[in-house]
């Protein structure tokens, strides 16, 4: 009897110990950077309306000329790291846009994320942009992924595009991509788990510009911390060196990432998906854009993604890993416009 009471009174103290550090901590941390309003709170930001639903966009180049669509990876991040693409508005008109309740665009109710609103967005965005002739894609990620999903859909209305890496387009690869990573989570050493403490006691301390700020500044701090041993995210980049998402983006969505996500997985929690059916049909050339550094979606699953198109071809991009448009501006835009051209 004596014994069970040391042990609880050892596990209270141990408890209350813990507490106190966490008081503590909380007490003395601060964030490390400030979240960016949207054009919810402000309006000088660029941004267009269409059908009620407001994006942060903006375009570049001459009106009459053939317009690109960039569209970011994610879900939930925005275009910041496709800017370099702006390079080809001598010759193009060019049009940037952060997806519903992501990046600068204005945070939005969760039932309106999920895979089928980001397809039906990119079609009302095209609409807008480009209403009488096809476009050209430039997908990255998760937008390479839309692209393809976009294609089955709409194949009309696209005359060239280019696919960036997409993460996965059907339930295999997802769960090649998911099991390389395991599961997109980070191997909980005692000084990942207090890193992601610590990051999680700063987001308390976030309130402004929205209600959203705090979990969208704890989501850029954990996929931000690239000195973690095996982070899972680190084989997409050369020599596994991650890059700071603070210089990447300018402000992720936890919510949109979580919500599009639930979209395309099953009861199980798997993702279950398919953004290939219907594309034996379209028999214009796609360009499959690969790094050479990703050792996570690279060559080998972007083959298997380039078996699916009836004309598809890959170009690698030297040095660099899966954000090659920011890494590799001039190799990537030069291989871009020759294919364009």
């Amino acid at each position: 009897m004596k014994i069970l009471k040391l042990i609880v009174k050892s596990i209270g103290l141990l408890f209350l110990a813990l507490l106190l550090i966490l008081l503590t901590t909380y007490f003395m941390v601060k964030p490390q950077f400030e979240i960016p309003k949207t054009v919810a709170q402000d309006s000088t930001i660029p941004h267009i309306t269409i059908d009620t639903v407001v994006f942060h966009a903006e375009s570049f180049g001459p009106d009459t000329a053939q317009v690109i669509i960039a569209i970011h990876g994610g879900p939930g991040q925005d275009y910041r790291s496709l800017l370099p693409l702006k390079a080809l508005a001598d010759s193009f008109k060019v049009v940037f846009y952060d997806q519903r309740g992501t990046g600068l665009s204005p945070r939005v109710a969760t039932r309106e994320l999920s895979l089928e609103s980001s397809l039906s967005d990119l079609d009302a965005i095209i609409n807008y942009y480009s209403p009488d002739k096809p476009v050209y894609l430039i997908g990255h990620s998760w937008g390479a992924m839309l692209a393809s999903g976009y294609i089955t859909q709409h194949p009309e209305k696209v005359d060239k595009a280019v696919l960036a890496e997409p993460g996965f387009l059907t339930t295999e690869t997802a769960q090649t991509l998911m099991e390389r990573t395991n599961g997109m989570m980070p191997e909980m050493t005692l000084s990942t788990v207090w890193r992601m403490t610590k990051a999680f006691l700063e987001s308390l301390k976030v309130h402004e510009p929205d209600q959203e700020a705090s979990m969208d500044y704890l989501m850029a701090r954990i996929i931000g911390m690239n000195d973690i041993e095996d982070h899972p995210m680190a084989g997409y980049y050369c020599n596994g060196v991650m890059p700071d998402s603070k210089d990447m983006f300018w402000r992720l969505s936890m919510q949109a990432s979580q919500a599009i996500r639930q979209t395309g997985m099953n009861s199980q929690g798997e993702f279950e998906i398919d953004l290939v059916t219907g594309i034996d049909k379209y028999d214009k050339e796609v360009l499959f854009l690969t790094s050479e550094c990703n050792q996570l979606i690279g060559k080998d699953i972007q083959d298997i993604h380039m078996s699916f198109f009836p004309n598809a071809r890959m170009e690698i991009v030297k040095n660099a890993g899966h954000d090659m448009i920011k890494e590799q501006p001039e190799e990537s835009i030069r291989i871009i416009r020759e294919y364009f051209n």
